[in-house]
């Protein structure tokens, strides 16, 4: 008798689980798988990450997209630290407060000129008053276009492109070796997949709040910067 209780409470707890993942991962629309082998998990994140979390899971599995194990207990971007171009760890609760802006960068691409240059536009509109920060990830995932060492990339920024914002260390952004803050940053706001050089850009709020945007120059995140710096005032 107690035998057949203590399995009966076994399979209870079992389904409970069964059901718990079920409703974590789940499709509210009939159409979303289709929609997901569409491509719209990544170019409509916001509606079908939520709505369609089965069919986004299905599908990225089936693109081989990283495992995210290792920022899983990850709850706020500013747990997270990286290594600047010199190799020094830097931890990100220093920007805190701050509005941050992430984008992975190429030395050898036909958009290195235009994107460095706003970077540079963008980054002398808040110079003087502390609210911003940009972070540029150099990766080699993208034609071969950074294969320099890191000494390299920051001579060629400094000298070349006149940088004067951070600066990270060369990371994978995709892939089962993309770098965890790469992960957090995809994982909240999409998309799933880096499409190329400069081709997503990821506004951290002072707060954390991290929203993305593809296929925009530098220059067109101003007003939203602004926006939200004078939100927090």
């Amino acid at each position: 008798m107690k035998q057949n209780m203590l399995l009966r409470a076994i399979l209870l707890v079992s389904l409970a689980l069964l059901a718990s993942v079920s409703a974590q991962k789940k499709d509210t629309d009939k159409r979303c798988r289709e929609w997901a082998e569409m491509g719209e998990c990544d170019n409509n994140p916001g509606y079908m990450r939520s709505g369609c979390q089965a069919s986004c899971e299905y599908v990225d599995k089936k693109k081989g997209v990283e495992n995210d194990s290792d920022i899983a207990g990850v709850r706020s971007f500013f747990e997270l630290s990286a290594n600047d171009i010199d190799g020094g760890k830097f931890e990100f609760n220093h920007l805190y407060g701050k509005v941050t802006v992430v984008v992975n960068v190429a030395s050898y691409c036909g958009y290195t000129e235009n994107h460095y240059r706003g970077l540079n536009d963008l980054w002398d509109a808040f110079r003087g008053t502390g609210d911003l920060e940009i972070m540029a990830f150099p990766s080699n995932q993208f034609g071969a276009q950074e294969p320099d060492s890191c000494a390299q990339i920051k001579r060629f920024a400094l000298e070349q492109k006149k940088v004067d914002f951070r600066m990270m260390y060369k990371i994978d952004v995709n892939g089962p070796d993309a770098h965890p803050a790469y992960k957090y940053l995809k994982a909240q706001a999409g998309p799933m997949q880096i499409g190329w050089n400069f081709a997503t850009y990821f506004v951290i709020s002072p707060e954390g709040q991290v929203r993305s945007y593809s296929g925009v120059e530098p220059m067109e995140l101003k007003d939203l910067i602004s926006g939200i710096i004078e939100k927090e005032l």
